[in-house]
């Protein structure tokens, strides 16, 4: 663990599973930093963890705020029980987290499923959130009825060895040298650990039943809130990413955006957040320095949700991805 984290524990009260609620879990968090506080929300996948998959992010976050990057229940070093988990119950943990830690007008950013689970925390606690970032995020897209149609790259399994924990990572990590043994090693200890594998196998199982359960789909799918969001909030998408390629995000919808709004981010993947310091860093910590998150730093694109809640997938992708302005000034676009 790079030494300018601090490591730390809470007890979180309760965390509603699906079906279970889990009382007293102990949760794990690095943070590092003073002032207002922001808390970063990893990404799946097997060994995930706030400490691996944030960081080279937080110590640029550090020097304006005070970061907590959460192990999520199931992940990392907080505790994994075998229950039945969902989408909402990542969610439930990162409130019950701010309140375990008494936190006031977070800012959240996530990475991935972790944007899902910081925008889906903000649209159902929106006075404790300040501002929301996310970053490359498929998982979102889905809950807005958006398909990728196949075209994303598929991720590989996880079997338990150290090989398929590399090709799972040659997947989100685009640059190669970017794969160190100290990231392998970190991964693959936490994928190791008991429970963790149950975990990821129950959320799979948790997608075949949003195919089937209106009820779970209701609670999951966030289309009909995202126009009615007051947060502020901003997304950042690698160009370069293959799990979840910004154009196979809006599918056949990604004609109706014009090209000046669609994400930018070079060679960025889905991990570029945390292995790219010369672009999402620097980006995240201007927008959220920023009251309004008026600014992406050239990597992305602003959302202030107003107006009714869109009708159809169209509509959806055009506002979760509206037209932004371009400042001439720097070629950067800016919140309308």
């Amino acid at each position: 663990m790079a030494e300018s984290f601090r490591s730390g524990w809470v007890v979180v009260p309760q965390v509603q599973a699906m079906r279970e609620t889990v009382y007293g879990l102990h949760t794990h968090y690095v943070h590092a930093g003073e002032g207002e506080p922001v808390v970063l929300i990893h990404g799946g996948g097997p060994g995930a963890s706030g400490a691996s998959g944030w960081a080279n992010t937080i110590p640029a976050l550090a020097e304006h705020f005070h970061v907590y990057a959460i192990d999520l229940i199931g992940n990392g070093e907080t505790d994994r029980p075998l229950i039945e988990y969902s989408f909402q119950t990542l969610v439930n943990h990162v409130a019950g987290f701010v309140d375990a830690l008494n936190l006031k007008q977070v800012r959240v950013v996530g990475n991935s499923q972790g944007a899902y689970v910081a925008i889906k925390y903000a649209l159902d606690r929106p006075a404790w959130v300040k501002q929301a970032g996310l970053i490359s995020t498929g998982t979102l897209a889905k809950a807005c009825g958006l398909s990728d149609q196949g075209k994303a790259s598929p991720l590989p399994r996880f079997d338990g060895s150290r090989e398929s924990m590399r090709s799972f990572l040659s997947v989100i990590v685009n640059d190669p040298a970017k794969i160190t043994d100290q990231l392998l090693d970190a991964r693959f200890a936490i994928a190791s650990q008991p429970g963790h594998r149950e975990m990821h196998g129950s959320l799979e199982a948790f997608r075949k039943v949003l195919a089937n359960d209106p009820s779970e789909r209701q609670v999951y799918e966030v289309r009909e809130r995202l126009g009615k969001l007051a947060v502020p909030w901003c997304m950042i998408w690698g160009g370069a990413d293959r799990s979840a390629a910004p154009g196979s995000a809006g599918s056949r919808n990604a004609r109706a955006v014009p090209p000046r709004a669609l994400p930018r981010g070079g060679g960025l993947g889905p991990s570029g957040a945390e292995r790219q310091a010369a672009g999402v860093q620097p980006a995240a910590a201007g927008v959220l320095r920023r009251r309004g998150a008026a600014d992406c730093g050239g990597l992305g694109f602003c959302r202030r949700s107003r107006g009714p809640p869109a009708a159809s997938p169209n509509e959806v992708r055009s506002r979760l991805w509206p037209a932004v302005p371009l400042d001439p000034s720097s070629s950067r676009p800016v919140c309308p």
